[in-house]
C-alpha cells in the first residue's frame, strides 16, 4: 500500500470535561441576589397596597 493511502492510527477521543462536584446547587452570590430582589418584590408589593388603600378611602370605597 503506497505511504499516500495509508490513514493516521485512530485516536482517542477527548473525556469531556468533569462536572463540577456540586452539580446543580446554586452557588452563595446567586442566593443573596435572589434574596436581595425577593426583598425589593416584597417591598414593591407593601408598598402598592398601601397605595391603594388610601386611594380607596379618598373614594370611598374601602375594602
Amino acid at each position: 500500500m503506497p505511504s499516500s493511502l495509508r490513514t493516521a492510527a485512530p485516536t482517542e477521543e477527548p473525556q469531556p470535561a468533569p462536572r463540577p462536584a456540586v452539580y446543580g446547587v446554586p452557588s452563595p452570590a446567586l442566593l443573596a441576589r435572589a434574596h436581595r430582589g425577593y426583598a425589593r418584590f416584597l417591598d414593591h408589593e407593601s408598598e402598592s397596597v398601601g397605595q391603594d388603600d388610601r386611594a380607596a378611602r379618598r373614594t370611598g370605597t374601602a375594602r
